[in-house]
C-alpha cells in the first residue's frame, strides 16, 4: 500500500527537481534537542500552528529507497543497498549514512489533518556545506521546495534544519530526494501531522476478507494470475498484454500497470491484465480499490468483475460488474453491469460518476448484495442497479465473481490512440480490499 506515490527520484536527475523552489533552510545548531520540541514552533497561520501532534520519520525506516552503490556500507539495521550506520546523535540508534546526488527515501503514509502550513524538519550531520534536500509529493507532482544542508563539523555532529511547508489536507508519501550530496540523516519530523502504517478501518458494517496492499517488491502470483495474449479483448483492442516488468510490476507500494506504444508480438502497444480467477472469488461485498488512472485518446483503465462461470456459460450469460472504467480523456468514469436477460439477449446497465480530477487518487467500489448494487467514487455514491429476485435475468449478480484490472489501449468504445496520447502511461493501484457483512 502507498498512500501517494513519492517515487521521485526514479524520475527526476540529480541536482534537478522540476518545479521545486529554494527556499532557503534555517539551521539551529541545537546540540541535539528531542525532535517533539519542534511541534512547539509550527509557524504560519496553518493547521500546524499551535499543534502537539508531531510525525517522526526515523530516516532508516524508510518503506522504499534507492541508493547509487550495492550493500549497505554501514553494515547496520538493515541489509539493502542503502547505507546505515550506528548514530552518536542524543537518542542513538542508526543514521543514514554518507548520501550520494540522486539517492532517495520514502516513509509511507503521513497524514496532514487540515490544510495549510507545517514545520519540516531534518537531522543533518555535515563535514562541509552544500547539501541539499528536496521533498515532494505525489510522484513529482506536488513539489514542495529544497532545504540546505550547512557544516556541522563532522558526519557525526548534528544539528536540525527546518522550513515551513504549505500542503492540502490528506495522507500521503513523503519523499526525500538528494539533489546534492554530503551528509548523514537521521530523521525527519513534521509538526502538526501523523503518521503511520495501519491501514484505515473498514466501513461501518464490514469485515476485512481479503487484501493486497502491494507493498512487496513483485506481484503475488499466489492471489493473482497474468495474462498474456493479444486477444484483443473482445473489443478489437490493439494492445499485446504481456507479464513482462515493463508492463506489471509492483514498486514503491503500489502495482503499476503500464501501457507502451512498442512493437510487440504483431501489435504496436503492450500493456497489462491481471485476474483472481480461479484464486480468489466472493458473492457479495463490498470491492474498493485506491487508484490514480491515466487519461489521452485510446486509453482504458478498468477495475472490474467476472462470473466464475464465464469458463463454462461465456459471455454475457457469466455477468459482468465494472467497477470503474475510463476511456480517453472523459472527465467521469463508469460504473456498469452486464448480462444475458429474461429474453436472453445481451443487456447492459451503467451510468457516469460525477466529474473527477485524474492527476489525483481516487477510490472506487461497489457495495453488492443479494438486492443491490451501488457504486461511489470516494465514498460517494453516483449509481445503483436492483438486482433482487434476478429482476429482468440479473440472476447472474446471485454467483461468486473475481476481479480483475486492466490498461487497455484502444478498442471499440475509446477508439485508437491518436499523436497526442502520452506513452508510456500508467495505472496506479495503491491497495484492493474486499469486505463482507
Amino acid at each position: 500500500m502507498k498512500t501517494i506515490n513519492v517515487l521521485l527520484a526514479s524520475a527526476l536527475t540529480a541536482g534537478t527537481i522540476a518545479g521545486c523552489g529554494d527556499n532557503a533552510a534555517n539551521g539551529s545548531g541545537d546540540g541535539g534537542k528531542a525532535p517533539v520540541l519542534l511541534s512547539q514552533t509550527a509557524t504560519g497561520g496553518g493547521s500546524s500552528a499551535n499543534v502537539a501532534a508531531i510525525c517522526t520519520l526515523q530516516a532508516e525506516d524508510y518503506a522504499n529507497a534507492f541508493d547509487t552503490t550495492a550493500g549497505n556500507t554501514g553494515n547496520q539495521h538493515r541489509t539493502d543497498n542503502v547505507d546505515i550506520e550506528a548514530t552518536a546523535d542524543a537518542g542513538g540508534g542508526y543514521n543514514v549514512a554518507w548520501t550520494a546526488n540522486g539517492e532517495w527515501l520514502a516513509h509511507n503514509n503521513v497524514t496532514f489533518p487540515t490544510s495549510g502550513a507545517y514545520t519540516i524538519a531534518y537531522r543533518v550531520a555535515a563535514p562541509s556545506a552544500g547539501g541539499v534536500i528536496s521533498t515532494d509529493l505525489n510522484g513529482g507532482a506536488i513539489p514542495l521546495g529544497t532545504t540546505s544542508v550547512p557544516a556541522t563539523g563532522g558526519w557525526q555532529n548534528w544539528t536540525t534544519v527546518q522550513r515551513t511547508l504549505n500542503v492540502n489536507a490528506g495522507t500521503y508519501n513523503v519523499g526525500t530526494f538528494i539533489s546534492s550530496a554530503g551528509f548523514n540523516l537521521n530523521w525527519i519530523s513534521i509538526a502538526g501531522a501523523s503518521c503511520g502504517s495501519t491501514p484505515p478501518p473498514p466501513p461501518p458494517g464490514w469485515t476485512l476478507a481479503w487484501a493486497d496492499e502491494f507493498n512487496g517488491t513483485s506481484l503475488d502470483t499466489s492471489k493473482w494470475n497474468i495474462e498474456v495474449n493479444g486477444d484483443g479483448g473482445g473489443n478489437n483492442e490493439l494492445q499485446y498484454y504481456t507479464a513482462r516488468s515493463e508492463n506489471i510490476r509492483v514498486t514503491g507500494g503500489e502495482l503499476v500497470i503500464e501501457a507502451r506504444k512498442e512493437a510487440y508480438m504483431g501489435k504496436q502497444y503492450t500493456s497489462g491484465r491481471i485476474t483472481t480467477q480461479n484464486k480468489a472469488s466472493w458473492q457479495y461485498g463490498r470491492m474498493e480499490a485506491r487508484m490514480k488512472i491515466p487519461t489521452g485518446k485510446g486509453t482504458w483503465p478498468a477495475f472490474w468483475m467476472l462470473g466464475n462461470s464465464i469458463s463454462s456459460v461465456g459471455w454475457p450469460a457469466s455477468g459482468e460488474i465494472d467497477i470503474m472504467e475510463h476511456v480517453n480523456s472523459e472527465a467521469v468514469t463508469h460504473g456498469t453491469i452486464h448480462w444475458r436477460d429474461h429474453n436472453n439477449a445481451y443487456a447492459n446497465y451503467g451510468g457516469p460518476s460525477g466529474n473527477l480530477d485524474f492527476s489525483q487518487f481516487h477510490v472506487y467500489a461497489v457495495e453488492w448484495d443479494a438486492s443491490v448494487i451501488r457504486w461511489y467514487v470516494d465514498g460517494n455514491k453516483f449509481h445503483e442497479v436492483n438486482i433482487a429476485g434476478g429482476i429482468n435475468g440479473t440472476s447472474e449478480f446471485h454467483a461468486p465473481y473475481f476481479l480483475l484490472f486492466n490498461l487497455a489501449v484502444g478498442g471499440n468504445w475509446p477508439g485508437s490512440p491518436d499523436g497526442s496520447t502520452a506513452f508510456p502511461n500508467r495505472m496506479q493501484v495503491d491497495y484492493v480490499r474486499v469486505y463482507r457483512r
